[in-house]
């Protein structure tokens, strides 16, 4: 259906999700005896995929089986989840859970959003209304391959996430060299998604020890913009194979959106600024040193002799260029409003829609 819809919305120059919705809505119900529900789900992916043709130029195909339904269409009770199908027929699936999925579902103050169904797994959008905590201070944050460095000195380690990029990028290269013409065993080999789960597991381990230390210390975060990371390590520069790879499979944006996402679900302002110039620029005289290697991993300014390590200097960096109003913390040195923030400014507007995903079922699909 997703496709039939994708091929309609291009050959017929359909812009826009309702106008879509309206032109397969009627035609859709009769064709594939379905109720209303599925040709408004299928209107709004379909959208989705033909929207990134236009703008990126893919191919527009949905290319694995999937279901969206809105909240309004489902039904969820003890773990059953209830979907309509045909005029008077409805198709049941129970829920695999555990203790985490079940603090959700039992929640009364949450609101339920969408489901997903995909061919592996179940996943139910959650939303809340929360008022946005006033942080007492900014907290910087510097990403890099092995490392999250925060501009109050603490750094996270995400050196696991490099090491299993290597495990598993040896472990294919040895595949490969192995058995170099069995192409069903070349699919499922290289198409099994512990490696990205593994990764994904570790990521969200730390975006939520970040999160759960600034609601603890009342800190607002701010992050870099992140723009042609990979472009910058390509084939010519000078680099090895093996870490053209690794920086091209890191998932440095993935693990900002998990800070921003856990982050808003409790109310912690979060923002995003320019990082240019960031890890060559001195925070204490502000001197910019181009001539800063990779390699060189302490900062040693060249004008006033400041020490420090590199991603701690460019988080303090990056931290004074966020404009988080917080409460009255006056820096010593501080100029400007940026610097020396003024008073208790900032409202307390309630964050209408804070959606995760929530609850995910890998069973019984």
């Amino acid at each position: 259906m997703t496709n039939d819809a994708i091929q309609v919305c291009l050959s017929e120059k359909i812009r826009g999700r309702l106008k879509l919705r309206n032109r397969i809505y009627k035609e859709f119900q009769e064709r594939y005896g379905v109720v209303s529900a599925y040709p408004y789900s299928v209107a709004e992916v379909a959208w989705s995929i033909a929207r990134k043709h236009w703008k990126w130029q893919r191919r527009p195909w949905a290319k694995r089986l999937m279901l969206k339904m809105e909240a309004q269409k489902y039904t969820l009770n003890h773990g059953i989840l209830t979907l309509p199908f045909r005029a008077g027929s409805r198709v049941i699936i129970p829920l695999d859970y555990g203790d985490y999925q079940r603090s959700y579902l039992t929640n009364e103050e949450l609101k339920r959003g969408s489901v997903t169904v995909t061919e592996k797994e179940v996943i139910i959008t959650f939303s809340k209304e929360i008022s946005q905590r006033v942080p007492s201070i900014r907290i910087g944050i510097d990403l890099n391959e092995k490392s999250a460095a925060c501009s109050d000195g603490v750094v996270y380690d995400l050196s696991e996430v490099a090491r299993l990029h290597t495990e598993y990028g040896i472990r294919r290269s040895r595949f490969s060299k192995k058995h170099p013409k069995d192409r069903r065993l070349r699919h499922e080999f290289f198409g099994s998604l512990r490696e990205k789960e593994r990764v994904k597991q570790l990521l969200h381990s730390r975006a939520k020890e970040i999160v759960q230390v600034a609601v603890r210390n009342g800190q607002g975060i701010v992050l870099e913009k992140l723009r042609g990371i990979t472009y910058g390590h390509h084939k010519g520069n000078g680099e090895g194979k093996d870490t053209r790879r690794r920086i091209s499979q890191w998932p440095f944006r993935t693990f900002q959106s998990y800070i921003t996402y856990k982050a808003t679900w409790e109310g912690v302002p979060v923002e995003f600024v320019n990082a240019a110039w960031s890890s060559k620029k001195c925070h204490s005289c502000g001197t910019v040193n181009r001539n800063l290697k990779l390699t060189e991993r302490v900062w040693r300014c060249p004008n006033c002799g400041a020490t420090l390590d590199r991603d701690v200097n460019a988080a303090i960096n990056i931290e004074r260029r966020g404009t988080i109003a917080c409460l009255g913390v006056v820096r010593p040195g501080a100029q400007g409003t940026n610097e020396a923030v003024r008073g208790n400014e900032a409202s307390t507007a309630p964050i209408l829609r804070a959606e995760a995903l929530k609850l995910s079922s890998r069973e019984h699909l």
